[in-house]
């Protein structure tokens, strides 16, 4: 028996009754079969996704499910690659920037040191020399703890009565001589 004669189609489901077109210049007469199509038809946005998993193929489902797993693993390596040499350089651009920034330090340095003016004032604040008939003069400030130090004796001096910081006075030598 043919496909056509069993009333089969090559899926081997059921047919679905003919629709009749209506003629050219004829009356349009709908058939029941139009008619019953037409209410299936605004009915299937209806169904439920049980339903409609129901009338899924197994053996579809588990190959295109095959497919988009071998799709993921072929994708995952070269993406992998992607992102690590992406990470790769990004990190080498920062570090290009940064050798680009101390070259821009280093050629700076390059010319301050070129500069005779520069070199003498180095010379003079660093090492303290002077030029030939110029006289060196060091300033020397105490340290702050030795500020504190000397303010709080003078603290307790002015707190002593007068007779006791004379015979202080006179009863210890000068640190000096």
């Amino acid at each position: 028996m043919a496909a056509s004669e069993s009333g089969r189609g090559k899926r081997g489901g059921a047919t679905r009754p003919a629709l009749r077109r209506p003629r050219a210049g004829a009356a349009a007469v709908l058939d029941e079969a139009v008619v019953d199509e037409a209410v299936v038809d605004e009915a299937a946005p209806k169904l439920n996704l049980i339903q409609r998993l129901g009338a899924v193929n197994a053996k579809r489902a588990a190959i295109s499910m095959l497919v988009f797993v071998m799709l993921a693993l072929t994708l995952a390596v070269p993406m992998r690659t992607y992102l690590t040499q992406r990470a790769e350089f990004d990190r080498l651009e920062a570090d290009n920037a940064s050798l680009t920034q101390d070259v821009g330090n280093y050629q700076r340095r390059v010319t301050e040191l070129n500069d005779p003016a520069y070199v003498e004032r180095q010379a003079r604040e660093r090492l303290q020399y002077v030029m030939p008939g110029e006289k060196p003069v060091v300033l020397t400030y105490p340290a702050r703890e030795q500020q504190a130090s000397d303010q709080q004796k003078a603290r307790e001096y002015a707190a002593n009565p007068w007779y006791s910081n004379l015979w202080d006075a006179l009863s210890t030598p000068p640190e000096g001589k």
